[in-house]
């Protein structure tokens, strides 16, 4: 029996969704449509931290900026006019960090690897690279068994 947990690098969630004119109306819309393309969260997920977070690091990037998470905390508290909590803003950036979406550099954080690229670049990108790797095993699997008696 393959230990199959071990086996997974990682996973890309990629949904399509129907883009309404309702969408793009507002910035949050956007911002949770984006989300749910990406599977960062379920459909209807209440959870808005999340959003949040990666609403700022949008924003930092739109704006050139590579932010310091106290720096996120700051631009957070400023959107939603509350007190965050530093330990579920760092656990969601975390989070960001594991799928690949942000990197970190010298404690400042940038969406991609912070070349400065177009966001429609970087997450293209981002996908296709990381479905070049995973089927370039799954080719050599669907190779195996059309080639084999196994």
């Amino acid at each position: 029996m393959l230990p199959e947990a071990r086996l997974i690098k990682s996973e890309s969630t990629l949904r399509e969704l129907s883009l309404s004119d309702e969408t793009l109306m507002t910035r949050k819309a956007m911002v949770r449509w984006l989300a749910l393309s990406f599977g960062l969260i379920h459909p209807n997920e209440t959870r808005l931290l999340l959003l949040d977070v990666f609403d700022a690091a949008l924003e930092f990037h739109i704006k050139n900026k590579n932010p310091t998470t106290k720096e996120i905390i700051t631009r957070l508290e400023e959107n939603t006019k509350t007190k965050q909590n530093p330990k579920a803003v760092y656990y969601h950036l975390q989070r960001l960090l594991t799928c690949g979406i942000l990197s970190r550099k010298k404690g400042m954080y940038c969406i991609g690897e912070g070349n400065g690229k177009r966001l429609r670049e970087i997450f293209r990108e981002f996908y296709i690279k990381k479905l070049d790797s995973g089927f370039s095993n799954i080719e050599r699997v669907l190779e195996k068994l059309e080639t084999s008696q196994i």
